[in-house]
């Protein structure tokens, strides 16, 4: 298939209420279909089912195995709805500091894939309250060769050329973007460059409102490989229908994948 169409959803979370987060999910679920029935996958925000938690205390009470209470959830949706969804939670580590995890469920309710932030945000308290993960993730969605990321990743642009030398060809990521200067812009111009300089479509929305930590921007973007946000916006629902078409266009005419360099001499 040629084409995927994709939705974001850029939710309020709720500050770690677990089942407050699934019901959520479920509403938007629906509201995103009846809004775009074509819809095939559909992009929450970073932790969307957990909400950033920064203490001990919390990370405790909602960290959870991957065949625990929120997947088992998203999977009963996907099933129900019959579409992809990829949440957020965080994912328990054995005696250790949680993940920051973003998995996929595909429209079958099947358990695809999960990712472990691997860039911690260092201008926040993350590193020292959670482990970061040191894997990259692929999965096949409708016959896309898809990766994930996490909201600070898209400030490290090898994590996203590695994807590119695999042949991946849409990326989907999940953030918590606090405020900050120039934050707005900043995840705006970052997105589109990476899609751009990759030359593959990035699916990335952030969530809305605040919590007790932070207020976010609610910004969603989907970017296809020329850079150009194509999303058709209503409310905090933003959709695109996705063409490979535009990677082998664009490969073609800008052929790039024989000049990558694993690293430059300095004189």
């Amino acid at each position: 298939m040629s084409t995927l169409n994709v939705c974001t959803v850029a939710s309020e979370t709720v500050w770690k209420d677990k089942q407050g987060n699934i019901e959520k999910t479920e509403h938007h679920v629906a509201e995103a279909l009846r809004l775009f029935p074509k819809t095939q996958v559909i992009l929450f925000p970073e932790v969307s089912l957990a909400g950033y938690a920064a203490d001990a205390g919390s990370k405790k009470e909602l960290a959870e195995p991957m065949n625990g209470f929120c997947v088992m959830e998203v999977q009963r949706i996907a099933k129900k709805y019959g579409v992809a969804l990829i949440c957020g939670m965080i994912e328990e580590k054995k005696d250790d500091k949680p993940y920051n995890t973003e998995f996929v469920v595909d429209k079958q309710g099947s358990f695809l894939a999960s990712y472990r932030k691997n860039h911690l945000f260092t201008g926040s308290k993350e590193p020292d309250h959670y482990s970061a993960g040191d894997e990259l993730t692929i999965f096949d969605v409708e016959n896309w060769k898809c990766g994930l990321s996490i909201c600070f990743d898209i400030r490290f642009p090898r994590l996203f050329e590695a994807y590119k030398k695999v042949g991946v060809e849409c990326i989907f990521s999940g953030f918590d973007w606090v405020p900050g200067r120039n934050k707005a812009a900043a995840m705006d111009f970052t997105i589109k460059t990476r899609a751009n300089e990759n030359q593959y479509f990035v699916v990335a929305v952030d969530r809305s409102a605040s919590d007790v930590n932070a207020s976010f921007h609610g910004k969603s973007i989907i970017a296809n490989p020329y850079g150009e946000d194509i999303s058709t916006k209503q409310g905090v629902y933003s959709y695109a229908e996705l063409d490979k078409n535009d990677i082998k266009d664009i490969t073609e005419s800008l052929p790039l994948s024989g000049s990558f360099r694993e690293k430059y001499a300095i004189k």
